[in-house]
Formats: structure tokens, C-alpha cells, sequence
């Protein structure tokens, strides 16, 4: 990859990763304690619009820094994966490249079914539904911000040696 591409490829995932930390900040802090605010259809309404939103957006983002950070491992290495047991920088980015897409996979398989499953987006979704969808919004991105802060540390501490 050319020197040029391999930038903008790494900018790409840097601006991924960043707003996908970002947006799972935003749904433990702001979203989250919003919907344990409402109640009945308004709870309903509130889950119904933003969402399956969320979701979208986290879909697309995790995509992104999921294929661009295989990308740039591709580039650095050239699947000398050995280069991974051998420094820190290898060690961080193997443990934090398995932890991110490990996340990415949970996201796309278990989430996204989840969602569909109990009928996220849906108007005609049941109260006991989105009781257990903001049960479940309780822990499960409280566990994915763990995860990614630990991902983005291991990145950070990579990048710079130290």
C-alpha cells in the first residue's frame, strides 16, 4: 500500500474508532438515563426513534474500523503474524485488533438479532419487549464501553511505544 493510502486508510480508522467510543459514551451517559426517564408509549417512542439509529451507526463504524484495521495489520505486517509475539506494539495491537473484533462480531451477530428479535424500530413492539431491551441497555453497553476503552488504550499505547 502506498504511503499516501496507507494515511488516509489509518485516518479512516482512527476517526472510526474515535466516534464509535464516542458514540457508545454518548448511550451510557445521555441515552440510556434518558430512556430510564419515560415510561409506558413514551419509553416505547423514545427507544423506537433513536435506536435502531444507534445501531445503524455503530454498525457502520465498527465495519469501518474493523476492515481498516485489518488493512493497516496487512500493511505493517505482510502476515509476518509472528511481528505480533515479538514487541509491545505487537502484543497491543494483537490483544486490542482480537478484543475490537470480537466487539464488531457481538455487535453484527448478537445486537443486531437481539434487536430484531424483540422488534427495536418496530411501533407494534410489546411493553414486556422494551422492558427488556432497557434491562438489557442497562449492562450491555456498559460491558462494550469497558471493551472499547481497553481497545482504544491498547491502540494508543501501540502507536506510541509507551
Amino acid at each position: 500500500m502506498p504511503q499516501d493510502l496507507f494515511l488516509v486508510v489509518r485516518w479512516i480508522h482512527v476517526l472510526a474508532a474515535s466516534t464509535w467510543l464516542g458514540e457508545v459514551v454518548v448511550i451510557n451517559f445521555i441515552l440510556i438515563p434518558a430512556l430510564s426517564g419515560y415510561v409506558g408509549a413514551a419509553r416505547k417512542d423514545f427507544l423506537n426513534a433513536v435506536f435502531p439509529r444507534v445501531f445503524r451507526l455503530a454498525s457502520i463504524l465498527a465495519a469501518t474500523a474493523a476492515v481498516t484495521g485489518g488493512l493497516l495489520l496487512y500493511h505493517q505486517t505482510q502476515l509476518r503474524l509472528d511481528m505480533l509475539f515479538e514487541s509491545r506494539w505487537g502484543k497491543m495491537i494483537l490483544i486490542g485488533g482480537t478484543l475490537g473484533l470480537v466487539l464488531t462480531l457481538f455487535h453484527f451477530f448478537m445486537e443486531n438479532k437481539l434487536a430484531r428479535k424483540i422488534g427495536v424500530g418496530c411501533p407494534d413492539i410489546s411493553d414486556e419487549a422494551v422492558e427488556d431491551v432497557h434491562s438489557k441497555l442497562q449492562v450491555v453497553p456498559r460491558m462494550g464501553l469497558l471493551v472499547i476503552t481497553a481497545i482504544y488504550v491498547m491502540m494508543m499505547i501501540a502507536v506510541r511505544g509507551t
